[in-house]
């Protein structure tokens, strides 16, 4: 069974119905004439301070469709494409920290600064390395199930395979083939049915994935958390998932012991590493209780 037709045997509860019914306004920015795509929620302001959102490698904004419209009341939300992901343009090639640039032009393109930066995966060490060059372009951050390479902790292997582009006949063959790397249960089916039909786009030849092929793989080139943690001189809370094969608890405390202003970890019981698929709730009510326990920093 494909992901779109279990979507519809499962009833969206209250809470997510109200999320996305309030979709983020799709916003791009220019940059050396290529184009950065965002989704926007909430009012704009100077007054407002803005809450920045990073997917994770070969995602997209969308990820945060359930999770943003909860922070517009008091923020406005920002959740960026990065280059070569989701409707972002693609480059012609990337840099080693192709990430981090892309995350500095925004905030600087846009005039967000400074923002409170929240990352997953590998968006969480793209907004480390963002701050650690650029720490006037920041408040805080809050990194969730971020893997940094740290003395003796095992790399993760990067199993996608993207040697070609492949296309799908119609949209629901694409979306049977959409799967989460790594793979985890008790995924909230609605969420991954958006995630997955945000994950595609149709061509002359076909349905095929968005991102870009060419996008770097593997960590073989990673800075060290040895020497990047010490340099991000801004507050960053520590977020992993208790059943997260990404980070451990001991790898996230290791984090924290690195960062001059670390604080945590802050474990989420019950919870893989895409966090946001299987207990969204929990992922906003830890960003709620860091956010304001750490007010100061806004």
């Amino acid at each position: 069974m494909g992901i779109a037709q279990e979507r519809e045997q499962v009833e969206v509860p209250a809470w997510l119905a109200w999320a996305m019914q309030r979709p983020g306004r799709p916003c791009f920015l220019e940059v050396d004439g290529r184009r950065l795509h965002y989704l926007s929620w909430g009012e704009e302001g100077p007054e407002r301070p803005v809450l920045l959102l990073v997917h994770g490698m070969r995602g997209h904004a969308h990820w945060w469709d359930a999770i943003a419209p909860y922070f517009s009341e008091d923020y406005r939300v920002v959740a960026l494409d990065l280059s070569g992901m989701g409707d972002s343009d693609h480059r012609q090639s990337y840099p080693e920290q192709f990430g981090a640039l892309d995350i500095i032009d925004l905030v600087e393109g846009a005039g967000f600064g400074p923002v409170i930066g929240v990352g997953h995966s590998y968006g969480g060490s793209r907004v480390l390395r963002a701050c650690a060059d650029r720490p006037e372009l920041f408040k805080r951050l809050l990194v969730l199930d971020s893997f940094i390479v740290l003395p003796g902790v095992e790399i993760p292997v990067d199993t996608a395979n993207t040697s070609s582009k492949r296309y799908y006949p119609d949209l629901p063959s694409a979306l049977q083939r959409y799967r989460l790397m790594p793979e985890q249960p008790n995924p909230v089916l609605p969420i991954l049915a958006n995630i997955a039909r945000h994950s595609v786009r149709e061509e002359q030849q076909g349905w095929c994935w968005k991102f870009d092929l060419n996008l770097p793989v593997g960590l073989a080139h990673e800075e060290l958390g040895v020497s990047l943690l010490p340099r991000v001189q801004r507050p960053v809370d520590v977020v992993y998932g208790e059943c997260s094969p990404v980070v451990s608890r001991q790898d996230a405390q290791q984090a924290v012991e690195l960062l001059p202003l670390g604080r945590g970890p802050f474990g989420i019981p019950g919870t893989y590493h895409h966090m946001m698929i299987d207990q969204p709730l929990a992922v906003i009510s830890i960003l709620r209780g860091l956010l304001a326990s750490g007010a100061e920093h806004e």
